[in-house]
Order: C-alpha cells, then sequence, then structure tokens
C-alpha cells in the first residue's frame, strides 16, 4: 500500500532540480562562448585541414609578371596589288615556303594592257621625232662646216689668183681694173668666211646645248616607257623577299582593286616574341628588361625590343628579341610561351605565399598562428611588393612565424581562431 510523501520530502526534490539546472545552465552558457556563430564576428572554431598555413621567410624576392608570348616573324612584308585585275592564276599555295622573285599569282586586266600598248606608241613617235629633229641639227652642223671648208677653199684660190695679178700688174701685162677686181673679190670671201666662222660657232654651241637637252629628253621617254612595259610585268605578283607565305587571299576568277591586299610574306629567318601586357604596368615596362621562359628543361632569356605606345582593351604590346638563334629550330610561328617578365632586380626580402587572403584584408592584415598551432589571432601588417607565388613583407611578421594565406571568407569577421585537427 502506498504511502503519500510529505510536504518536506515534496521542496527537497524542488530544490535538487533548481540546482541541476542551473549547472546545466552555465556549461551551456560556457559552450556558446567558445562556439560563437558568424554574427558574433570574434571566434571560431576552423579545421586547419582547411587551412593553407605559410612560414615566414628571408629569401631572394623578383616582381615579375606571368605572360603569355607568341612566336611571330622578326618582320613581314605585305603583298599588295599595284593595278589590280582579275586573278586568272595561282601558282603558290598559303603557307609554303617561297623565294624572292618567285610568281604567286597572276593578273589579267585588258584596260591596262591597250593603255600600255597606246602609252607605248605615244612614247615611241615622240622618240622618233626627237630623233628626227636631232638628225637635222647634225646634217645642219655638218652643212656649216662644208661652207667653211668651200669658203677655205675660194679663199686659198683667190689668194693664189691675186699674186700671179699683182706680179702681171707690176709688169704692165694686165689692167688696173682687173687687179682691183680680184682683189676686192679676195677681201669678201676673207670677210665673209669670218663671219661664217663666227655663226658656225655660235651654232655649234646652240646645237650642242640642243642635242645634249633632246638626248635627255628621249632617255626620260624610254624610261618612261620601260615603266609602262613594267606594268604589264606587275601583273605577275612575285614574292618581294625569301619566307614562308603564311597569308594569302586570292581565288582564280575574283577580281581584285588596285592597292587591296593580296598575302603577307613571314622572313623566317629570325623570330621575336610579342606578349600582351596589362595597361596597369604601362609606365613600369622599358625596352631592355628581361624576360625568361622554359622549353625542353632549358631556361632561355629574352630583352624586351620595342614597346607598343597604343593601348587596346586594357592591353598593350610589347616584342621580345631572341638573342640566341641556335634554338629557334625549336620554335614554331603561332607557338605559345610561358613568360616570366622581371619587373625589378633579384634582392633578399622577408615574404610570405602568395593566397587568397588578399582579396579579403587587401594586406591590412592576416592570422598569425601561435607556437603550438592551436589558434590564430588576427594581426595589422604591412605589405609590399608580389608576385604569382610570394609577397614581400614590410613590417608585422618575424621569419619563422606561420601565417594562414587561404581564403578568409568563411571568417571574415572573427578576432581570432580555434584549430583543430578535424
Amino acid at each position: 500500500m502506498d504511502k503519500p510523501l510529505s510536504k518536506k520530502a515534496i521542496k527537497v526534490n524542488y530544490k535538487k532540480i533548481f540546482s541541476i539546472l542551473f549547472v546545466f545552465g552555465i556549461a551551456g552558457i560556457v559552450y556558446a562562448s567558445n562556439n560563437t556563430s558568424s554574427d558574433t564576428g570574434k571566434t571560431y572554431n576552423v579545421s586547419i585541414k582547411n587551412l593553407v598555413i605559410s612560414k615566414v621567410t628571408q629569401a631572394q624576392f623578383a616582381e615579375y609578371l606571368p605572360l603569355r608570348g607568341t612566336v611571330e616573324p622578326e618582320d613581314m612584308v605585305f603583298i599588295d596589288a599595284i593595278d589590280g585585275g582579275r586573278v586568272e592564276e595561282i601558282f603558290t599555295q598559303e603557307g609554303a615556303l617561297v623565294e624572292k622573285g618567285q610568281p604567286i599569282l597572276k593578273l589579267s586586266n585588258t584596260n591596262l594592257q591597250l593603255n600600255v600598248l597606246a602609252r607605248e606608241a605615244e612614247v615611241s613617235e615622240q622618240i622618233n621625232n626627237m630623233r628626227n629633229t636631232r638628225l637635222a641639227l647634225e646634217q645642219n652642223q655638218l652643212k656649216l662646216k662644208r661652207d667653211v671648208i668651200e669658203l677655205d677653199f675660194e679663199v686659198l684660190r683667190l689668194e693664189k689668183e691675186f699674186a700671179r695679178i699683182q706680179t702681171l700688174t707690176q709688169q704692165k701685162l694686165i689692167s688696173i681694173q682687173a687687179f682691183e677686181k680680184v682683189q676686192d673679190e679676195l677681201a669678201f670671201q676673207l670677210k665673209y668666211r669670218e663671219l661664217v666662222k663666227e655663226s658656225q660657232e655660235k651654232e655649234a654651241l646652240l646645237q650642242t646645248q640642243q642635242l645634249a637637252q633632246l638626248a635627255q629628253s628621249i632617255k626620260t621617254l624610254e624610261s618612261n616607257l620601260a615603266i609602262s612595259r613594267s606594268s604589264l610585268d606587275k601583273l605577275i605578283i612575285r614574292a618581294p623577299s625569301s619566307g614562308q607565305l603564311t597569308f594569302l587571299d586570292a581565288k582564280v576568277g575574283e577580281s581584285k582593286s588596285n592597292g587591296q591586299r593580296l598575302g603577307r610574306v613571314d622572313l623566317i629567318e629570325q623570330y621575336k616574341v610579342s606578349a600582351q601586357v596589362d595597361e596597369f604596368y604601362v609606365s613600369r615596362v622599358f625596352k631592355g628588361q628581361n624576360a625568361t621562359f622554359n622549353i625542353n628543361q632549358q631556361d632561355y632569356e629574352l630583352s624586351v625590343a620595342k614597346v607598343y605606345p597604343g593601348i587596346e582593351n586594357g592591353t598593350f604590346k610589347i616584342d621580345f628579341l631572341l638573342p640566341e638563334q641556335a634554338f629557334t629550330k625549336q620554335l614554331r610561328l603561332g607557338q605559345s610561351l610561358q613568360l616570366k617578365f622581371n619587373l625589378s632586380s633579384s634582392e633578399s626580402k622577408l615574404q610570405i605565399a602568395n593566397g587568397g587572403f588578399l582579396q579579403n584584408t587587401a594586406g591590412s592584415w592576416l592570422f598569425v598562428l601561435d607556437e603550438q598551432n592551436n589558434s590564430a589571432s588576427k594581426r595589422n601588417v604591412r605589405l609590399g611588393r608580389k608576385n604569382p607565388q610570394v609577397i614581400e613583407v614590410v613590417s608585422g611578421l618575424q621569419p619563422g612565424e606561420r601565417v594562414i594565406t587561404s581564403s578568409y571568407a568563411s571568417f571574415i569577421d572573427a578576432e581570432s581562431l580555434q584549430l583543430s585537427s578535424n
């Protein structure tokens, strides 16, 4: 038979219940303080397996950019249609190696051919006219010389006759009238000969100048005629230089206008490497700076040969010169190379590994582990230059310290971290 409990016993049991609840409440508060949610922004429990830990070290540091370079010919020559026309025949296909002067394609241009023929006829007629004029001048000069010879002969004859008549006159064997007639005629012929000689000298000088001008005019016309004829020769498009025909825009039967681009010949004796650089570095890139790349497990060095001034889509172009041509046989046009472009010289600096934390903190602070690696606390630091692998430490850290370099996105508002191996 059950016995009823006394009031005193019931009162004692309530006290025990309240005592137990109080103990559990205190324990809950302590546990909550050690497992703060993201709303408190103080302390997080984080598994160390989910973190990337980096050690602060003193080592050689150099600022560089990773670039993707493309192998290109050092120079190229474009092929244009000078006079244009219809594509009649293609002798060489795109990608072939060509020699200087080798025919690439043939054009036809009926209007050009007719114009050249008309030009040839016109120039030939002018040349013939000038040659006839030159011949007439030369004949006139010969005539003047002949006249002088005849006058010399006539003067000589009169001088002899005058000598004979003078002797006869002194012997009074001939009349004074006959003597004076020969004397006057001799004087006339002498004066006339002097006048003809003077005229001949002036005419000869003038004719010499005219003949020189005609000769130069004929030479010019013949040169123009050669140019007109060469226009027909240019309808056969030839390689302007030895190299590789990397581009050819022509189909049989297609019409090409004057000056239209037909193709390109790359001079493949020497290569260059071109790369695009972010415009942020435009003030830090100069001619002569070096870059390295690895091919077949061997490093090679490049130097900046040209910096292009234009900026397009946020980047600018630079060209690297390959100083060692012995390994160019290992390269191919269009090949991509992973370049390491040095922006500074190598020097000993305090540094940490580059990581995702930089996007969360902008390099102004990071989490530093304690000596037992059980916790990490927030610390303000000052970081300097960086490259894709490491970041220069200016202040706030000491060699040998360990820091978290992975992303802080899941605990960005924490002041400290409790690290566990789970």
